[in-house]
Parts: structure tokens; sequence; C-alpha cells
């Protein structure tokens, strides 16, 4: 593409205009339906969507670090985009003024918002006064529920609010007082589901015969935390839900909601935004209307009976006008089912079936009907409709032969009404089936593409594994970006571009915000669905990556590959970081050897150097121990050359455990110390990438001894190894689980004194057989008891006579009651350094104390 497509700044010029589309994530079926119906609608009318997913404005409750999200809003180009939709759910957690404020900064470009009202914007929204009106009505007219349980949407939230109220309206207009014990806060998560049933039933005293969730993420969490209770839906108690994404109506059993439209939603958003851009009229505000979904969860259908059969004007019409009520009620139920991607052919054959059907009524073309629903099914299943939705239309069918036939429907046309039901639920059964197929292949390939990015250290490597693993996901080009100043987010480099599968290697431009990648980077000059996911690790930005989405439009899919790379990115950034200072490191070191041999006069200079080694070491251990209720934490640490192969370090993990570690890497010299930030680095990032899987943090130890297997093994015919302890304390149950990878025997002592027991290994060193078992084992400290971890330079230091300290002089230091973990530390610091005499340490003394106080 030239210059002449782009323009200078790299965007298209107006044959085909760019539109923005922000949302905070696109990583569940709600925000990804919408935006799937935006991005199909703007391609029809030949625009480019560019989607940023940036996070709810400033906080979130799903995820802390969520606010990182928000630093790709910056990204939204006023001068470039020739409009934008706004997601009203990005305002969520901030009040009306600061939502006002956000958008402000677009207000020279059309715009049109998805939800709440902002000032002078036109906006779609759902309807959801009528839709949960009439599911609460269901509850108590259909179902005599008069006690009501009600788990809200996060406070402040528009929609959550206004579901509130029409809740306990529709209570006190059927003359049921809202019991407030039973209305749970909620912030539309599927865990917040699972505590309020956890409240509900062991907490609270109140009786309920139903449950509604704000939203089906909420439902069906509750549903699952009911069936671990055994608590049996809908005997013994009604679930409902609003919004009918699509797992709801496979769920076990299927869940009574409300449907919100999601992918016409998105579509009538663009669709009226495109009318703003052309200068056309349009108005304040489009409703979409809701249709409430009856299944299983409530009670209904629970003997095989069959939907409900939509009021028709099929009697008392003449018989002329019979096919074109017929043609009207069938597009009728097809609207109702446009919430999921119907394809627009499949609209284009209702004529064809009604005629067929019509046909087989008169005996003209007979034969023709099933093949026509066979295709229209298979059309509409595969094409992510709702294929049981089909079964309505044939009790539509099944009204038109009745008064076709004056209330005597003949046999042939029965069986062929019946093999239509039968072909229906056949083919949705086989779709679906195939669906859930499709998505365990996508997610082991995700999975798989996951692992090999996080065991990408080295960044060149990284980035060729990416290429390599988004391929096999169907996702073809894409575009990663880094932050070259990460304090002011403006200066940026695109590091990765992969455009049709080919990667343009040896790539580093720089580009400055609000760009999203170098002028005739990214093909913007034809219509394209283009996705803006920002990359950060906890509090730290890193940059972003745009992906264009062609045959992947799973949002989860993307936002995987979001968490996966930002964390790889992570760990080859620091691994870089790492490799620069054990340079600097080694450089120091040699420099201080050639300096010892030099005169008397270099020494001021040696003394630095030395003072430079210690100090990029020291960088490694940790600044500040942890700070635990209830335990104490004490470390000793003294190298017996200017670098150290020993190490500790302590961390706290997201999930609020402690995790700690102790190792002696084999040798004394520089490689020691350069084996020892690597594998302390491993430990560290591993850690953090695992729990990212909900996986346990002790497995790094196994993947540690992997990745030096298989990268260091015998290098320069060298074999290095380390011995390690590493443990996980939970502190609320005071359980330590850990693996002593052929480490010295960790003690464990007592309250008043005296080893109650050592810790034996319970696997090899790291770094020396390729396959090697690191069991997991557990211990449990009571209050006052203590767990001593050291290194060898403990018990095997010597005296002027070469005698060692030994582990029964260490025991019996240990015999002795201390009062904390510090005077232990000290005392059998003391007691080394008594033995040896004033000579100098023979190995480096490390020693870690963890003790119980209370």
């Amino acid at each position: 593409m030239n210059n002449e497509e782009t323009g200078e700044s790299g965007y298209p010029d107006d044959n085909c205009p760019l539109i923005g589309f922000l949302t905070e994530s696109v990583r569940g079926l709600y925000q990804s339906s919408i935006w799937n119906g935006a991005s199909d609608t703007a391609l029809k009318k030949n625009h480019s969507l560019i989607c940023f997913a940036g996070g709810s404005l400033r906080s979130s409750s799903w995820d802390p670090y969520e606010p990182q999200r928000n630093a790709i809003y910056n990204f939204v180009d006023v001068n470039n985009l020739k409009g934008l939709v706004i997601s009203g759910s990005l305002g969520g957690f901030i009040s009306n003024l600061e939502f006002e404020e956000f958008y402000h900064k677009f207000k020279d470009i059309p715009m049109v918002c998805i939800g709440p009202e902002i000032t002078s914007v036109p906006r779609v929204v759902f309807d959801n006064v009528s839709g949960m009106r009439e599911l609460i009505s269901h509850l108590i007219v259909d179902h005599s529920c008069n006690r009501i349980a009600f788990i809200r949407g996060p406070e402040g939230n528009e929609e959550a609010e206004q579901r509130l109220k029409i809740f306990r309206e529709v209570l006190l207009e059927h003359g049921i007082n809202p019991i407030e014990e039973l209305i749970i806060p909620g912030d539309f998560s599927r865990d917040a589901g699972a505590n309020a049933v956890k409240f509900l039933i062991d907490d609270c005293n109140e009786s309920f015969d139903a449950l509604v969730g704000a939203n089906d993420d909420m439902a069906l969490g509750a549903l699952k935390a009911f069936q671990e209770r055994h608590i049996r839906v809908p005997d013994e108690v009604f679930v409902v839900g609003f919004d009918d994404i699509e797992e709801s109506s496979f769920s076990i059993p299927p869940l009574t909601t409300v449907r919100q439209p999601l992918y016409e939603i998105g579509c009538k958003a663009v669709e009226l935004l495109v009318d703003l851009i052309d200068k056309r009229e349009v108005p304040e505000m489009i409703v979409i209307p809701a249709v409430v979904e009856l299944r299983q969860s409530c009670g209904c259908y629970r003997f095989g009976s069959t939907a409900a059969i939509p009021e028709t004007e099929f009697e008392g019409a003449a018989l002329q006008k019979l096919k074109t009520v017929l043609h009207d009620q069938i597009i009728v139920i097809f609207n109702q089912m446009r919430n999921r991607r119907v394809q627009a052919a499949v609209l284009q054959e209702i004529e064809t079936f009604s005629d067929a059907f019509y046909d087989e009524l008169t005996g003209e073309r007979p034969g023709r009907f099933l093949p026509v629903i066979s295709r229209l099914t298979w059309r509409v299943a595969t094409g992510g409709g709702d294929a049981p939705g089909l079964l309505k239309v044939v009790n539509i069918l099944r009204k038109f032969a009745m008064a076709f036939f004056s209330n005597k429907i003949p046999e042939h046309i029965d069986e062929l009404l019946k093999s239509a039901d039968l072909g229906i639920a056949d083919a949705a059964a086989r779709v679906q089936a195939h669906r859930r197929m499709e998505s365990e292949r996508q997610w082991m390939l995700l999975r798989a593409a996951g692992q090999e990015i996080a065991s990408a250290f080295d960044l060149n490597h990284l980035l060729k594994v990416i290429h390599n693993e988004i391929i096999k996901i169907d996702i073809d080009s894409c575009w990663l970006s880094l932050y070259s100043e990460p304090q002011s987010l403006s200066k940026l480099n695109c590091i990765l571009a992969i455009s049709g599968g080919i990667r343009n290697s040896d790539l580093s431009i720089p580009f400055e915000c609000p760009s999203l990648a170098p002028p005739d980077t990214i093909p913007l000059g034809v219509p394209g669905s283009y996705l803006v996911e920002p990359l950060f690790f906890g509090n730290e930005h890193i940059g972003f990556v745009v992906f264009n989405v062609v045959d992947c439009r799973d949002g989860l899919t993307y936002e995987m590959l979001r968490q996966y790379i930002s964390s790889a990115l992570k760990g080859a950034l620091l691994m870089k970081q790492v490799q620069e200072q054990a340079l600097a490191l080694e450089n120091a070191n040699f420099q201080l050897q050639k300096l010892r041999d030099a005169e008397h006069a270099y020494l001021e200079a040696i003394k630095h150097e030395l003072e430079l080694g210690r100090e990029i070491q020291g960088s490694f251990l940790p600044r500040e121990m942890p700070e635990i209720n209830g335990w104490e934490i004490e470390h000793a640490f003294s190298p017996a050359r200017e670098v150290s192969g020993d190490f500790y370090d302590a961390f706290t993990l997201p999930t609020g455990h402690i995790a700690f570690l102790i190792a002696d890497v084999s040798g004394k010299d520089v490689g020691a110390a350069l084996f020892m930030v690597l594998i302390r680095t491993l430990i560290r990032s591993l850690s953090e990438v695992i729990l990212i899987e909900s996986g346990n943090p002790l497995d790094t130890v196994h993947l540690t001894n992997t990745y030096l297997i298989n990268h260091h093994y015998g290098n320069n015919g060298r074999y290095m190894y380390a011995t390690l302890f590493m443990a996980i304390l939970d502190p609320r149950s005071n359980t330590i689980t850990y693996i002593n990878a052929g480490h010295n025997p960790p003690a464990v002592v007592n309250k008043n004194g005296g080893v109650r027991k050592w810790i034996s290994t319970t696997g090899p060193a790291v770094g020396i057989i390729p396959d090697g078992q690191f069991i997991q084992s557990k211990i449990q400290l009571e209050p006052g008891e203590m767990l001593f971890c050291y290194t060898d330079g403990v018990t095997e230091a010597r005296d002027p006579e070469g005698t060692l300290f030994s582990k029964n002089k260490l025991a019996s230091i240990l015999d002795s009651a201390f009062n904390s973990a510090s005077d232990t530390v000290s005392h059998v610091e003391s007691a080394v350094n008594d033995h040896c005499m004033g000579l100098a340490p023979h190995d480096d003394i490390t020693m870690l104390a963890l003790r119980r106080k209370c």
C-alpha cells in the first residue's frame, strides 16, 4: 500500500471510512456478540471497524489490574476516525459526570452509545423494562412464587439499577413486599452468583422459592452452586436469568431468561452511526425489544410440553390470504431469532420455505418441504442461529394446516410435521455437538499456544513462537508494539508485523500515539475488522497488539492471547534485563581479576568493580521480606566470595499465599552467580504465569528443571545444577506445601526447642535429571514452631583444623528454646563464626527461618 492510499498517518482516505468501537473487553459472550454484530455491519457498509478493548474506566470489580487496559483509549484518533460507537458498560463503575468527561474527548466526531443515556448522543438500548417485568410476573402468576431472591448488578450501573427497580415494582404490583435480606449484591460475574447462593443457604435465615439473576452469568453461577449443594433445580428452587447468552440454552437444566438480541444491538449501533456520518436524520434512541425464553429452570416444559404457540391470524382468514399470513408469521419467528448470527441468506429462503409447505398441503409439488427445512435448519444452526427456535415455526405450520384443512390434519401432513420436528431436533443436537468438539479443539490449540508462548524467555524467540502459534488458531495477521517510554505511553516500537501469515522479519519501527502502527504497516485501505488489545503485567504497561479479525471471531481467544503474550513479554524483557546485568556482572569480575594482578595503584578501581558486582547480584535478593499476620520470617546471607551461588527469596502471590525458597548452585564463581540469577528469575516468572493458568506454583520447580535441561545442560562442557527447597505458605490454614529438590534437610523446630522433624528430599536437584520427579508434600506448624532452612555453608563451616561445624552441632543449638526466628538465626550465625575462629567462610552461608507466632 502506498501513501496515496493511506496518507502520511497510515489511515485510509474516505473510500474506506474507519469507525471505532469502544468496549471493556470481548471476553464474554455478551460483549463478543455485540462486537461481532458491529463488525459484520461495518464490513457490509464498506467501512473498517477498529475495536478498542480497553477495560472499564478507572476501576472494575472483575480485575484489580483492569484499569491498566484504559491506556489504549489514548489511541482513539478523532482526526482519522469518522465515527465512534461507545459501549455504556465502560462507565459501569464511575459516575455519570466522570463518564461524560471521558466521551467529551470525542465530541468532534459522530458518536453512538449502546446502553445508558449520554448527553446529545443517539443510543441503542435494550428494553430492560418489559423483559424483566414479564419474567418476574411469570414466576408470580404462573408458578405462584411469593418469596423471590434477587442477585443485583453493580451499584451505580444504570441497567443493573433499572432491573432491580422493576423487580421491586412487579412484586408490589402483585401485593408482595420485597424482602431486603433476599436482595444480594453482585457484579455480573459467575462468582457473584455462587457467592449469593452461599449466603442464602449458609448465612440467611429467610426461605425462598425462586432466585433471579440480574444477568445470565450470575444465574449460571448460582445454578452450579445449587447443584454442588445437591439442591435440585427446578424441583426445590427456580432459577432465572437475563441476557440469554448461548450457554443458557444448553445448561443443565436449560435456563429461563430474557433474550437480549446482542448481535442485532451491534448491528443497529453501526447502522445508526453510518447514518450520522452520512448526515441523515436519526432518532435519539432505538429500543430493541426483549423476548422471554421459558425453559426448564423455572419448571416449564418439565413433562415434555412444547413452546407456547404465538397468536396467529389463521382462523377466519380467506384461503387466498392464508399463504401471506403464513409467510408473515414465519418472519416474526425469525426476527426473534436475530439475537444470534443468522446469515442474511436464511431470511431470503423463508419464501421458498413457506411455498414448499403450501405445495405439500395442496399436493401440487409434494416432497419439497423436508429437504427445504433440512437445508434451512443447517443454515441457521451453522450460522450461529437458534436452531431449536425453528420448532416454533413447525407449531405455526401445524396451526396453519389446521386452518387449511378445517381443523382435521391429514395423516400424511401430520407425519410430515413430526418428521420436521425430529429433523430440527437432530440437526440442533448434531450442530451443538460439532460446536463443542470444535470449541474443545480450539481450546486445546489455544492452551498449547499459551504453553509455547509462556516457555519462550528470549524476546526474538518469543516473537517467532507468537508467529507460529497464532496461525494455528486461524489468526493470520497481527501487529505488536511496545512502549519505548512506559512512563509517558506516547512513543512505541512496532517489533512484530504479521500479514497474511507472513512475518516481516527484523522489524523495529518507531512511531507515536495515537497511531496504531507505523505508516503502511496495517492495511487499512480496504474494509476490515481490527481488534486492539492492551499488553500489561500487573501495574506495568508493556504495549498493545492489533489483530486483524477474519476467521477467528471468538473474543475469549483474543483475551487469552493477550494474557499469554503479556506474561511472556514480561518474562522475556526481564530475562533481557537479567542477561544485561549478568553481562555487567561478568565484565565486572573479569576486570576485577585483571586489576588484582595489576599494581597497587589500581586497588581503588578494584574495590569499585567489586562493589558493582555485589550490588548487581544483591539487586536480585528481596529488598524486604513479606509481612505475614501471625508469622515472622528471618534470613541471613554471607557470601564466601565477591559473588555467590547461594540465594534465598520470599514473595507474595496474587492469591495471598507466600512463596519462599532457599537454593545452592554448584560452584562458587561467576558462572554459579549467573546460574543463580537465571534460576531465581525462572522461579518468580513461572510462578506468576502458572497462576494465570490456575495452576500450582510449585509446578515451577518441574518447569525450571525442564528449562535448564533443554537449554543449559552441558553448555561448554560444564554441567551445573542447584539444590533448592521451595515452599508455599497458606496463612489461612497455616499449611506449608513444599518440594525439597536435593537440598539440605530443613528442620521443623518445636516451640520449646528441639528438632521435631528433618524434612528429607522429595526430588533431585534441578538441572541434572531430564524427567526428574518432584513430589509435593505438606506440613503444618503449630503456634511457636519454626521451619529452619540453611545451605551447606552452615554445616560445612570449618575451623583452623578443618573440622566441620556439622548437622549434629546445628541440632544441638536448635535444642534451645528461642523467643523468635531472629534470635534463632542470630545464635546459629554466632556459633558458626565462633567455630571458624576468624577464618573466612569456606562456602556461602545462607539461612531462612519461618516461625508461626500464634
